[in-house]
């Protein structure tokens, strides 16, 4: 989700012209053909309204380097197309000089927004510090073979990991992942079918075999089985897990950095060790 502070928003509403619903001088059909062109998605897909609503819409919705990179466009459309006498420009020549000095410093804040972060934040520099290389993958619960087969996922995403293939270890990361909550699921389905969280359809929880991996997180961090932090991470790779699809990668220009690979790796260890945990009795 972008991050528009009313500063920027207020200079963006005035600069688009989004006054009455408006945005500058696009037509409905116009308005969703250079969203498309700019990001390869359909902004009233899910939306409706004005032209200006649905661009609010869009800045609430967009991860940031699309909000930068859509509203970068439009102020470059908006004074391309005043250069070359498209539209009509200021008659107030000191309000049009504001307004050229206001797009070039929005567009350089923008500019800054769009490039993407290589590295880790503190936050989750914080967490891929931690040390969960001692796991003990004998202490998780599963048929005879499972440590070999959770093992052998391990030393895979780490081969992916190692050779780059970033998008590999978030799907394999969320699949090891759902795996080993669905059987922590199985081995206590008393308290998972009493969760308030539980999935329930008609009032009646659903069989756990049907429960997604959003329905396992959310009961496990009600009932303390996975820490916060592991909830936190794991949820935004349950998310990246829906890029499975290449239309859905491609509509939201999805390109996961080695940074999110590693967190997805460590959110993955991390889980394990907090379920290895309540499988030893602590």
């Amino acid at each position: 989700m972008a991050e528009v502070d009313q500063k920027l928003k207020q200079k963006l509403e005035h600069l688009l012209e989004m006054g009455n619903g408006y945005v500058l001088d696009f037509t409905n059909a116009k308005f969703a053909d250079f969203v498309q062109n700019s990001l390869g998605l359909d902004p009233y897909e899910n939306r409706d309204g004005s032209k200006a609503h649905v661009l609010r819409s869009l800045w609430r919705d967009l991860p940031q380097e699309q909000f930068a990179r859509l509203t970068i466009d439009m102020l470059e459309y908006r004074q391309l197309a005043e250069d070359l006498g498209q539209r009509s420009t200021q008659t107030d020549e000191r309000r049009a000089d504001v307004d050229r000095r206001l797009i070039a410093e929005v567009v350089a804040e923008l500019t800054a927004m769009a490039a993407p972060v290589e590295g880790p934040t503190a936050e989750q520099a914080t967490f891929l510090a931690r040390d969960f290389d001692a796991i003990d993958l004998d202490r998780i619960q599963g048929p005879l073979d499972y440590p070999a087969v959770i093992a052998d996922r391990l030393r895979e995403i780490d081969i992916c990991l190692e050779g780059g293939a970033s998008l590999a270890v978030v799907f394999l990361c969320g699949s090891t992942l759902e795996g080993l909550l669905h059987e922590v699921a199985q081995s206590h389905p008393e308290p998972f079918n009493r969760a308030v969280s539980a999935p329930r359809t008609k009032g009646k929880v659903r069989p756990l075999g049907e429960w997604s991996l959003q329905d396992l997180l959310q009961v496990s961090r009600e009932l303390k089985i996975v820490g916060e932090d592991v909830g936190k991470y794991a949820d935004h790779v349950r998310e990246f897990r829906n890029y499975i699809h290449p239309r859905q990668q491609l509509k939201e220009d999805f390109r996961p950095r080695p940074v999110t690979a590693q967190i997805a790796r460590q959110m993955l260890r991390a889980a394990i060790d907090d379920i290895s945990q309540l499988s030893n009795g602590s």
